[in-house]
């Protein structure tokens, strides 16, 4: 069975589309392709145009219509927008799922991986995209203390810590985490409220990840000190976590090759870990 999987985020909607879905969950990537649209972008419809072709494509070469998942944080504008996509590519035969934060994801039996508990204060509070993203690491990386930094319009550090309590085996627990602004709206909120501040259009973070002690200009130092104040997060969480034992971070979202190559600590990068937490629960319908 095919599943085309959609994560609805605050400035693009991603998407990806498995032939069929891959039980293995070493695998990094279960799906075959992938695509992104902008909400509000000059070429978006266009884009969606596009989109609704390749879906459909995708389709035909399997002779079946997909079942749909989806995560939305962008609000009811962004969910009838990928709603309309969806008609517009398969008519009425495609059944949408409305991917919901649960107060606890349980594995399958006879699964490697254990059911990952809701630590939340009220687990419904917690956003979709930072539960299912968490669902997806962790049947990634079962029995594994985890510190989930996801770099996009904000950037959210998340806490999932092995071994949950007395709920078998190989259960894990979101334990929560951190929200800040995104490297993009830090360095935007800059250029918008400061009067005598350059237009940061065109920084380049990767370069502010090498200056070393201070920038001598103010451009750079600017894009310096927004990146120094998410990288500073990141490795504060770490150490608190890596003074407990064990603990790997991963790294996705947008600007995640920008916050990772100012980090010091060991990280591994994963293009969409909300599109693996729907794969997950695809996987278990």
């Amino acid at each position: 069975m095919s599943a085309l999987l959609i994560d609805i985020g605050n400035t693009r909607l991603k998407w990806a589309w498995c032939t069929a879905l891959e039980a293995d969950p070493t695998v990094a990537r279960p799906w075959q392709f992938d695509g992104a649209i902008a909400h509000e972008a000059p070429e978006a419809a266009s884009d969606f145009g596009q989109t609704v072709e390749a879906w459909r494509a995708l389709a035909s070469a399997g002779a079946q219509v997909p079942s749909v998942w989806i995560a939305n944080v962008a609000g009811e504008g962004a969910a009838a927008r990928a709603t309309a996509l969806v008609t517009q590519a398969f008519g009425d035969a495609a059944a949408l799922e409305w991917v919901r934060t649960a107060a606890v994801f349980q594995a399958p039996l006879q699964a490697p991986y254990g059911d990952l508990i809701n630590g939340y204060r009220e687990p419904t509070q917690l956003g979709v995209d930072r539960w299912v993203g968490a669902i997806g690491a962790h049947r990634r990386y079962p029995d594994e203390t985890l510190l989930l930094v996801t770099a996009g319009t904000a950037t959210t550090l998340d806490i999932v810590s092995a071994h949950a309590d007395a709920a078998g085996p190989h259960a894990a627990r979101f334990e929560g985490g951190l929200i800040l602004p995104g490297l993009a709206l830090m360095l935007g909120s800059l250029a918008r409220n400061t009067a005598q501040l350059p237009s940061l259009e065109g920084v380049d973070a990767a370069a502010a990840a090498r200056v070393a002690l201070g920038a001598d200009n103010t451009h750079d130092a600017i894009a310096a000190g927004c990146l120094a104040a998410q990288t500073g997060a990141i490795a504060q969480t770490w150490r608190a976590l890596a003074a407990r034992g064990p603990v790997r971070c991963v790294v996705s979202g947008g600007a995640r090759h920008a916050l990772a190559g100012a980090l010091a600590m060991p990280y591994e990068l994963h293009d969409n870990l909300v599109l693996l937490g729907l794969h997950a629960i695809a996987l278990q319908a």
